[in-house]
């Protein structure tokens, strides 16, 4: 676990971007990921940097009680934040964890929801693959945000801190990180709803072609 970006993160847990509550602004783009994510009732879910739980929050509703959402958190005041709001979901685990330090099971996953983390992921290749090898044979990996990728890396750029290298890397680089590790991208976004990534597991069959 990268202990400098969880103080940095714990020093962010009320900031607007992490602590205020969806608005109208967000409507549609919490529809485009719901939509173009295909989350539905009875799905298992991951989301790696789960922040306050607000997303999860989302997530959690549209499994329903049927379905299951692992959230993980380098940060402990976000993780004690967002246990707080989730407290009475009972389809909802929260992991005080890195991603690279997850012990979830491999093929375990319908979805796995990367919101507002993947910037931060200290080894892209290497997450990319944990995160393929999680998914189940034609399960979906979405990476969102609710800025597009220009507004993104401003934004980390300007902070002047541990962030300020964490940027979203271009769109030939994320294929070739996808395709390495057996996702094939789908559906690819970055416009006034933010930036959206689908991608799907290839099964054996498909990655043999």
């Amino acid at each position: 676990m990268n202990l400098a970006k969880a103080t940095f993160f714990d020093a962010q847990v009320e900031a607007s971007w992490a602590a205020d509550e969806y608005g109208p602004a967000e409507a549609p783009k919490i529809r485009r990921l719901i939509t173009e994510a295909d989350i539905c009732s009875g799905l298992s879910v991951l989301e790696p940097g789960c922040g306050t739980g607000r997303l999860t929050e989302v997530l959690a509703d549209a499994v329903g009680p049927g379905g299951r959402i692992e959230a993980l958190e380098i940060s402990p005041r976000m993780v004690e934040v967002c246990r707080r709001r989730l407290a009475r979901r009972t389809n909802v685990m929260v992991h005080h964890t890195a991603l690279e330090e997850f012990q979830g099971s491999a093929e375990s996953f319908d979805r796995i929801i990367c919101h507002q983390v993947f910037p931060h992921l200290d080894d892209k290749p290497a997450a990319v693959r944990r995160l393929a090898e999680m998914l189940r044979p034609s399960g979906l990996l979405a990476i969102v945000h609710f800025i597009n990728a220009a507004e993104i890396n401003d934004v980390h750029r300007k902070a002047g801190t541990i962030v300020e290298r964490d940027l979203m890397p271009p769109q030939d680089e994320m294929e070739r990180l996808f395709r390495r590790a057996d996702l094939a991208i789908e559906l690819f976004a970055d416009d006034a709803l933010g930036y959206f990534l689908r991608a799907v597991r290839l099964d054996g069959a498909e990655c043999a072609r």
